[in-house]
């Protein structure tokens, strides 16, 4: 029977370290360049070989992307991004022994009004992107994170540049130069976003709150333009931060959703990911290896404390634990890879903002139950704005009882939302400023629990 001390002895076996120069392959026996962990030395052709069948057994073994399935890769530029398209042309191309049967495309969003950069910074920052993506051929997109605060406002496609033309032409800089013209869109939805951002008061909700936004835009523009998949590029040391800071945001009931292979949170639209077996050292060895650049553009946590948000503690915490210990990341992606939630198979309503299902339907006697009186009972009594009267009191432009304007209250609004999100609406000093889908959403639901129990008497018991 083990005890308490044999756990904690073998927890604590620090990473040694060894002559590298004498190390051999663990499969060849050839003299190893890479070392992944302690006991884990390749040579050049075995990592590569490696890297290969992990990325390529993802798909084999879920069997959720089908033959000649259009599949939409999110490209940021960076080291995972980067090494999933190397990986994705290898497989497509005529050497492969078993090629990928699925037909890509490529998506930028441009994430620039989040930190308030001019034009001419975010089209120099982008240019080597978009350059990458017209040398891969595939069909590209590129698209802004303002749209996200329209979505429901136009019935045009989210997108604000498509090319589907061959790389056969010739780069030139008019060429790239046009691209970038077409990440200028209107000043109103930067400024909405801005005010958004502004109204909310923590760099962890902040985080949180572009991170579901990035998500619905991925969602909107796979949809408009006749993709079914999105491939993301997370890897497995990424996704033990994103666990343990969703865990701590109040997210635990969603991390069957983050750390699975499929995200079929959206429905018709499913997120993948093919390098959550890999490790962030293994994806920049990979990149390394092969001489595939990458680039790392700004954005809102970059160069920001570790104590500025939650995200940012949890990384520098699994970054600097893993530096001691290898099997960090391991142990904590292989232990929120088996978690599982069993609300599921009660509930059909899903977050307005995140597009899980909700969380909060729980009974009187739970935390959440607990908390919610706490934050009634602590609440300040709000003043009444007029009296009441059957007239409108307002000015015409949506305020107290005017009907030129549906107003959501922050109940209605909590109504539509999982926990995790209300913590983000609550740091929130004007909810208005929310994309105007999520608040559409809540409205409605809104309307339709009200119809509800206006004819309650005159329905069918269940």
């Amino acid at each position: 029977m083990c005890s308490v001390q044999d756990i904690e002895d073998d927890f604590s076996v620090r990473k040694t370290k060894s002559d590298e120069s004498m190390r051999k392959c663990m499969k060849c026996e050839e003299q190893a360049c890479v070392i992944i962990r302690v006991n884990d030395a390749f040579c050049r052709s075995c990592f590569l070989q490696h890297c290969t069948h992990k990325f390529r057994s993802s798909f084999g073994k879920s069997k959720v992307i089908r033959d000649g399935e259009k599949v939409l890769l999110a490209f940021s530029g960076g080291n995972g991004s980067s090494a999933m398209l190397h990986l994705v042309q290898q497989g497509l191309s005529k050497e492969a022994q078993k090629k990928l049967r699925f037909k890509p495309g490529l998506i930028f969003m441009d994430e620039g009004s989040v930190l308030g950069l001019s034009t001419e910074q975010r089209r120099k920052d982008h240019r080597y992107v978009l350059e990458i993506m017209r040398e891969t051929g595939y069909p590209y997109h590129v698209t802004c994170l303002e749209k996200v605060m329209g979505l429901d406002q136009t019935s045009e496609s989210p997108l604000v540049g498509t090319s589907t033309t061959s790389t056969s032409t010739e780069l030139t800089y008019d060429n790239v130069e046009s691209d970038l013209q077409k990440l200028s869109i209107s000043n109103t939805a930067g400024e909405r976003l801005k005010d958004m951002l502004d109204s909310t008061k923590s760099m962890t909700a902040k985080e949180d709150l572009i991170r579901r936004l990035r998500c619905d835009l991925l969602a909107a523009v796979a949809r408009e333009t006749g993709f079914s998949k999105v491939m993301l590029g997370d890897s497995s040391t990424r996704l033990s931060v994103q666990l343990l800071a969703d865990i701590a945001q109040g997210r635990g009931a969603q991390t069957h959703l983050e750390m699975g292979f499929a995200d079929d949170r959206y429905g018709d639209i499913i997120f993948v990911r093919p390098l959550r077996e890999f490790t962030s050292k293994e994806v920049a060895m990979y990149n390394k290896l092969n001489n595939v650049e990458a680039t790392v553009l700004p954005r809102l946590a970059t160069k920001q404390p570790s104590n500025s948000s939650i995200q940012r503690l949890t990384e520098e915490f699994v970054t600097g634990l893993q530096s001691d210990f290898p099997s960090t990341v391991s142990t904590v992606f292989r232990t929120g890879e088996k978690m599982t939630s069993d609300h599921k198979k009660n509930v059909t309503e899903r977050c307005a903002m995140c597009q899980a299902l909700l969380d909060t339907n729980v009974p009187e006697c739970s935390a959440l139950s607990a908390t919610q009186f706490s934050q009634q009972i602590s609440k300040r009594p709000t003043a009444i704005p007029c009296n009441s009267q059957s007239e409108c009191c307002g000015d015409g432009d949506g305020s107290c009882q005017t009907a030129t304007k549906e107003i959501v209250s922050h109940e209605q609004l909590n109504e539509a939302l999982c926990y995790g999100c209300r913590l983000i609406v609550r740091d929130m000093k004007n909810t208005s400023t929310l994309p105007q889908h999520i608040l559409d959403e809540a409205a409605r639901r809104a309307r339709r629990s009200k119809m509800k129990e206006s004819i309650q008497d005159f329905l069918l018991p269940e």
